[in-house]
């Protein structure tokens, strides 16, 4: 069984373009932080930046060649399908799907993924909320997922509505008769914290995350523990980040 880590990535946000490229930190865009991220906690698995096939987004294709990891381009639109055919492509079986407009995602927590894949197979494997709800379906922005190749190959079969093949996993979770789901417990200070905004969607939370991510890197402690307690200490980040969550549910 080969694994992999797949990162769904396109410069055409409407919401924010770009976003991705744009400076974060110093001379890094949060692209650049993520594959490095990731390369340093799984420095054994096969990386794939999933881009699409359109002009505009050559630069992401030219990412992933200069930072060493492999790169697919596919549909914009049937991300599914893109991520179905990046497999297939490097004969990936099992696989981390990662959001590329996380800079805070943990990375060393996709080894515990494939853990629990190895202790009890699924076809679909997060952290969720006690309400049953994966993280994905929040604006925590910490956290990936894991299927496997089989799972989307099962889920395209069965349907081509929209939401489905945009939204890579969602017929998985939603369809719990026809797919097993391991929703994993996360550390109680996360759960029920849906006042937490780690993603990023706009330019407000581009600017808070970037101010927060400058004040968080400096630290010895990294830990999600302090992360929180950073947000915590601050009434202005807090408070942007519930502007910022406010904002987007609109």
């Amino acid at each position: 069984m080969k694994d992999g880590i797949i990162i769904q990535a396109r410069t055409g946000s409407t919401r924010l373009h770009n976003k991705i490229l744009l400076p974060f930190y110093g001379e890094q865009r949060i692209i650049d932080i993520l594959i490095a991220n990731i390369k340093q906690a799984c420095p054994d698995k096969c990386i794939v930046l999933a881009t699409t096939n359109r002009p505009q987004d050559d630069v992401l294709a030219e990412t992933a060649r200069q930072a060493g990891i492999l790169s697919f381009r596919g549909d914009e639109d049937n991300v599914l399908d893109r991520f179905i055919r990046a497999a297939e492509v490097f004969g990936i079986n099992r696989f981390i799907r990662v959001c590329s407009d996380n800079p805070f995602l943990r990375p060393e927590t996709f080894n515990t993924f494939f853990a629990e894949h190895n202790f009890c197979p699924a076809d679909y494997i997060a952290y969720g909320f006690a309400d049953g709800r994966p993280t994905i379906k929040s604006h925590l922005g910490l956290y990936s997922e894991l299927t496997t190749i089989d799972a989307l190959r099962r889920a395209a079969v069965s349907t081509q509505e929209k939401l489905y093949i945009e939204h890579v996993t969602i017929y998985l979770y939603t369809h719990p008769e026809k797919f097993k789901v391991r929703l994993l417990p996360l550390p109680a200070e996360l759960d029920g914290r849906f006042d937490l905004r780690f993603t990023l969607d706009t330019m407000e939370d581009f600017t808070l995350l970037q101010e927060l991510y400058a004040t968080f890197h400096e630290k010895t402690d990294r830990s999600v523990h302090a992360l929180l307690q950073l947000v915590q200490s601050h009434p202005d980040y807090r408070a942007r980040m519930l502007e910022n969550i406010a904002r987007n549910e609109k």
